[in-house]
């Protein structure tokens, strides 16, 4: 076996359609060999029995924004909170990430925005240092509802770490608060709103909405598309968001909040991607 290459037996290898106990040959850091039955190789890592799978592609994850940000107004260094989310990814079994970022967020008193720059040169920095355990890419969560969501996303259009873009619409009324109802009891719940707070709060999303939506995520999806970015659409619920979702060219469906909004979804051969919210 030259230096190069790695061989890891007495292995449960989880492949396509099975799981079968044998060996795995690394050679050059790829994949060279799958084959039943132990291996002979004096050198050969012995590993008990344990599970060996591909690495995971994390397509949505709000984890590396709470590493920055671990509790409400403290702001962590940059470079350790990546490193320390960027380990979590690893220990998790997943080898590629797509750090979900807010690009415009309706809470006013979030610090999520001012971090936006921090976050990206703290992930690009441990890139460029080779101290990264896994593949970096960033999603950017653009929230169409909102003011500065469009300035905000357009410094953000050409990193070379960007990989997919999503269209998100938390108004009142809108996706995943189709109900009024639910919408109050939301937020009024998260930010422990008084009723009076809570009604001032919905007038003003409901404004925000009908001024930047339709610009907004019209701007988005054609800045993506000339980018060649994968867009993805955010909770839909009915068959009309779905329309509306394909007619902006998205391909993927992040999060269908509705049988419904999943099945149409599928029919326009979307790929439809669920989270654990969306199941249990």
């Amino acid at each position: 076996m030259s230096a190069s290459e790695q061989v890891l037996t007495n292995a449960r290898m989880i492949l396509d359609d099975e799981v079968c106990q044998g060996s795995l040959v690394i050679r050059d850091g790829r994949i060279a060999a799958v084959d039943a039955g132990l291996s002979a190789i004096p050198s050969a890592v012995d590993c008990d029995g344990d599970y060996l799978m591909p690495g995971m592609v994390e397509l949505h994850t709000d984890n590396m924004e709470k590493y920055f940000q671990p509790r409400p107004k403290v702001a962590w260094p940059g470079r350790p909170a990546a490193l320390a989310h960027d380990a979590q990814m690893a220990a998790s079994g997943i080898t590629t990430v797509f750090d979900a970022l807010s690009i415009g967020d309706i809470d006013e008193q979030s610090m999520r925005e001012g971090a936006l720059k921090q976050m990206v040169g703290s992930l690009q920095a441990i890139m460029d240092d080779g101290m990264a355990r896994i593949d970096h890419r960033l999603h950017l969560r653009c929230e169409v509802c909102q003011p500065a969501t469009l300035e905000r996303f357009e410094s953000l259009a050409d990193s070379p770490l960007l990989g997919l873009v999503s269209l998100m619409d938390h108004a009142p009324g809108q996706r995943q608060f189709v109900s009024l109802d639910a919408y109050r009891t939301y937020y009024q719940g998260k930010h422990r709103m008084s009723d009076e707070a809570l009604e001032a709060f919905i007038e003003k999303q409901l404004a925000n909405s009908a001024r930047y939506s339709s610009t907004n995520r019209q701007a988005i999806a054609a800045a993506c598309h000339r980018r060649g970015l994968a867009l993805a659409s955010h909770d839909d619920a009915t068959i009309e968001h779905v329309a509306e979702s394909v007619e902006y060219g998205t391909r993927v469906a992040e999060f269908p909040t509705t049988r419904e909004a999943a099945e149409a979804s599928h029919r326009h051969g979307l790929a439809v991607m669920m989270g654990a919210p969306n199941v249990v």
